[in-house]
């Protein structure tokens, strides 16, 4: 998995654009009205799993895109926690059949800090 990763690392600027293409999808999937959004009945709160994996994955790519500064994990959670609270606000007034949900952003906090905690596991 280390090789994987390390494909990233190499890349910080390739990183950086596929950053930047995933913040755009999530911002493009909380922008989908209500209606939109496919029922995938798997199990109850599925979509706080895709919360996570959203959030999971913008850590580890902001992460690995800006690994050469020496506070970057931080900057980056306390982004990604703003990033995922901003977006419940937005869809709260902006988006048509959404609203806001504390539990999402919970789900996006908790995908965040488990993307920090791989991410120094796996470094």
């Amino acid at each position: 998995m280390l090789q994987f990763f390390s494909i990233f690392h190499r890349r910080p600027r390739t990183t950086m654009v596929l950053a930047l293409i995933w913040t755009l999808l999530i911002f493009i999937g909380c922008s989908l009205p209500g209606k939109e959004i496919p029922k995938i009945g798997l199990f109850a709160h599925f979509d706080k799993l895709v919360h996570f994996v959203f959030f999971f994955v913008f850590f580890l790519l902001w992460k690995i895109s800006r690994a050469s500064l020496s506070n970057s994990s931080f900057i980056i959670l306390i982004l990604a926690i703003t990033y995922g609270f901003s977006l419940e606000f937005y869809q709260m007034y902006f988006v048509a059949g959404r609203s806001f949900d504390t539990w999402d952003g919970i789900a996006d906090t908790i995908g965040a800090v488990s993307g920090l905690l791989f991410y120094n596991k796996i470094k």
